[in-house]
This record gives structure tokens, C-alpha cells and sequence, in this order.
């Protein structure tokens, strides 16, 4: 048995916010400390409202902030929430680092995945949960965004990865696009079922064996 591997799981955080041993000057503590205001109450607008109902308005009137300062740290409504869904990202490809499977066990990981995944949705709540899976396939997602360089597609990728050098997956598949292909589905499937169902339960499951059963060396 062996923890899976994963060598980087990029920061939530920016390299100047987190990166830096230098001293933080009072400004820029300011101006930091604003900022999570503002991510905190746009995150908890976005969950009454949901993204297409929320006004900027009133995230910054709740901060006591002028509208302007919004955009100063988030070009759109939609930066909040990808990078919340980063954050999200960041914490649970963390913790799958740290559980036991065996060499090359992708279908226990991704089940694993799938599990922390919906964890995720629990914590966050359903209203921001599918806002933020639904701006994948969204015309308004910022194009800088790239699924293929999200912490858990990072993941998958490393995981798949291992899984051909232990023979458990042709080594002929490539392993960038199957861990983009597998996450694409499903966000969209996460996105699309109703949520704490049996049924969902079941169609995720089905999805999990399927993928894992294409990838299977022959």
C-alpha cells in the first residue's frame, strides 16, 4: 500500500500573498484584508442570489467598500468563483494525497475524488456548488481559466500516470487528455443530476467504473 503521489498542488492563494517571507506593510495588510472581505460577502451573496442574481452593489455596500473597489480585486462575479473553486481544488487534492491505495488503483482514487468532491458540495452549499460547475461550460468563465492547469486535473493526470507505470493503464493512452476528459464529465454530470440522490449516487458510480474500465490496459 502506497499514498498516492502527487508532486505540487499549486496555492489558492497569490505567490505575493503567500509566497512572500517579506513584511507585509500596513497598506497591503489593508488592502488583503479587504479583499477576503469582499470574497467572503460575494461568496455568501452568490449562495442567496445565485451568480446571475447577484449584484455587486450589495456585496460591496455589505463590505462598506464603493462598487469600484469590487472590480479593483475581481474583474468579474465570475473570478470569485473560480477562485474558490481553486481553493476548493487545493484542499482536496491535499487530503487525497494522504490516503492509502494500492499501485495504481485508479478506480479507488477516483472514488475517492468523487467522495471528497461531494463533500465539497455539503460544505459550500448547492446554489454556489452548481453556479461554480456551470461556469465551466459558460460563455463568461474567464478565459485564463483552464481546466487541464486545476489543481485535481493536476491530480487525475498524476494519478493516470501512475496507474500506467504500474501497468494498469495503456501506456499508449495520453494521460493530459484522459484526466480532462474524466473531470469534464463529471463536473457536467455534478452539475446536471439532482443532488443527494440514490440515483446520482448510482450515475456517478457507473461513471467513476466506465472511465476507469476505457483507461484499463488490454
Amino acid at each position: 500500500m502506497k499514498a498516492c503521489r502527487f508532486s505540487s498542488v499549486p496555492s489558492a492563494r497569490s505567490t505575493a500573498e503567500a509566497g512572500s517571507s517579506l513584511p507585509v506593510s500596513a497598506r497591503e495588510a489593508q488592502r488583503l484584508a479587504t479583499r477576503a472581505r469582499l470574497f467572503e460577502a460575494a461568496v455568501a451573496e452568490i449562495g442567496r442570489s445565485g451568480l446571475a442574481g447577484t449584484d455587486v452593489t450589495k456585496i460591496a455596500g455589505a463590505v462598506g467598500v464603493a462598487r469600484g473597489t469590487f472590480y479593483f480585486h475581481f474583474p468579474t462575479k465570475e473570478h470569485v468563483l473560480v477562485e474558490l473553486e481553486r481553493a476548493e481544488e487545493v484542499r482536496i487534492a491535499a487530503k487525497l494525497t494522504t490516503k492509502k491505495v494500492g499501485p495504481g488503483d485508479l478506480l479507488a482514487l477516483l472514488k475517492l475524488l468523487v467522495r471528497e468532491v461531494l463533500d465539497a458540495e455539503q460544505r459550500l452549499g448547492p446554489v454556489v456548488f452548481r453556479d461554480m460547475l456551470a461556469l465551466h461550460f459558460a460563455a463568461t468563465r474567464p478565459v485564463e481559466d483552464e481546466l487541464v492547469a486545476h489543481p485535481l486535473a493536476s491530480f487525475v493526470i498524476t494519478a493516470i500516470t501512475d496507474a500506467q507505470e504500474a501497468g494498469r493503464v495503456s501506456p499508449d493512452a495520453d494521460a493530459g487528455e484522459l484526466g480532462v476528459i474524466f473531470m469534464t464529465g463529471l463536473f457536467a454530470l455534478l452539475a446536471t443530476s439532482p443532488t443527494a440522490s440514490r440515483a446520482r449516487a448510482t450515475l456517478l458510480n457507473r461513471f467513476v467504473k466506465t472511465i476507469v474500465q476505457g483507461m484499463e490496459a488490454r
